[in-house]
């Protein structure tokens, strides 16, 4: 019940803010990776049609009614209105894999009375506004409508999702695309679908906090018991502290309640060594450094890309290959429409393939050689 010990505050929070410090340090390197990857989106070059030509404009700079011009396998950097596309009948083809998970190619028309204009001086000559609703997050709910001025009285269109070209999707088995910025920045719908920036913990992590309560309540228990104990024990004058340690007359004049709190932040110093400090040095540096184990990783390297396996928080690496829920649907998202030929019935003979490909021909093969399965008359 002594509370005059070696142990001091300053020897007891050095590793306290050690574990802050680190962790720290590991969480602004990551924000630091994120910040540039935000900033190489950010900067990428965008062609703008300005004045009757095309002009580069980084994607940052877009402003809503930019007349921006895509190519074939471009990634659309903000929300735009179709308005004439390569193809005589102003449709053009994306892939929004990154929005929704769909691979397939989906069809999108461009605004009937515009899908004529071919070359960046008819796109200029366009005068026309765009009467749309606010911002929303829905990736599929559209309508505005294009006022179009061609003479004395403006033609008006109606716009709906097949004439929106979302952020975020890639321009397919189009030459190129003509279309119209509505939604910039944080207004586009990719951007709006963003959740909200809550810490993502792992389960080992989050079990760690849940026995870091535990020992933390003992913690507190262990101090307001042995203060109470200690002024239990001094109560009797006998056994005031020990004669090398007697209390100044400055101290026995403290008020009680001043005195008690003190030795309550005495004792929580004095039993600290219950909170397993070292453990989230441990914990946080094997995440930081496993993370760099996986972007080494030679059998996650994409050759069709030529890139690596990329970390951007290395807080959920032990979640990795966890399958806690699976959902599938029968689309062919999550699994491979692939039709491997077995046999098949000819005028009453079964026929398999002598040579099965998995469904696809080899190069060079002009046939594949059929065997006859079916009984003959004198079969047994």
């Amino acid at each position: 019940l002594i509370i005059d010990t070696p142990t001091s505050p300053i020897t007891s929070g050095l590793p306290l803010f050690f574990v802050i410090i680190v962790t720290a340090i590991k969480q602004g390197y990551e924000d630091w990776l994120r910040h540039k990857a935000d900033n190489a989106v950010n900067q990428c070059p965008v062609h703008v049609v300005q004045h009757g030509k095309v002009v580069r404009k980084q994607s940052r700079k877009l402003m809503v009614g930019d007349v921006v011009f895509m190519k074939e396998d471009e990634t659309f950097p903000c929300d735009l209105i179709l308005l004439s596309s390569s193809r005589d009948d102003g449709m053009c083809y994306v892939t929004t894999a990154s929005l929704d998970g769909e691979s397939s190619h989906k069809t999108y028309h461009a605004v009937q009375d515009t899908k004529a204009y071919k070359t960046e001086e008819e796109v200029n000559c366009i005068h026309a506004t765009i009467d749309c609703e606010q911002p929303q997050p829905d990736l599929y709910k559209f309508r505005g409508n294009i006022n179009i001025y061609m003479g004395n009285e403006p033609v008006s269109r109606s716009l709906a999702s097949q004439n929106l070209l979302l952020r975020g999707a890639t321009l397919k088995n189009t030459e190129y695309i003509y279309g119209v910025a509505i939604y910039t920045g944080m207004e586009t719908k990719m951007a709006l679908n963003y959740q909200s920036k809550s810490q993502k913990r792992s389960a080992v992590e989050k079990s760690m906090n849940a026995y870091l309560v535990v020992y933390l309540c003992i913690l507190i228990s262990k101090a307001v018991i042995n203060t109470a104990l200690k002024y239990v024990w001094q109560a009797d004058p006998n056994k005031d502290e020990p004669w090398y340690n007697e209390k100044t007359e400055t101290e026995r004049q403290r008020h009680i309640l001043i005195r008690a709190f003190t030795d309550f932040l005495a004792f929580m110093v004095l039993f600290n060594y219950i909170i397993p400090v070292s453990m989230y040095v441990t914990v946080e540096m094997q995440k930081f450094l496993g993370s760099y184990f996986m972007m080494w990783d030679d059998e996650m390297f994409d050759e069709e890309l030529g890139e690596r396996a990329v970390v951007n928080t290395s807080d959920l690496n032990e979640e990795l290959g966890q399958v806690e829920y699976v959902f599938t649907d029968k689309t062919g998202t999550l699994t491979e429409n692939n039709m491997e030929f077995i046999e098949c019935c000819v005028d009453g003979n079964v026929y398999v393939p002598h040579v099965i490909c998995n469904g696809q021909v080899m190069p060079g093969a002009e046939g594949i050689d059929m065997i006859d399965t079916s009984p003959g008359p004198d079969a047994r």
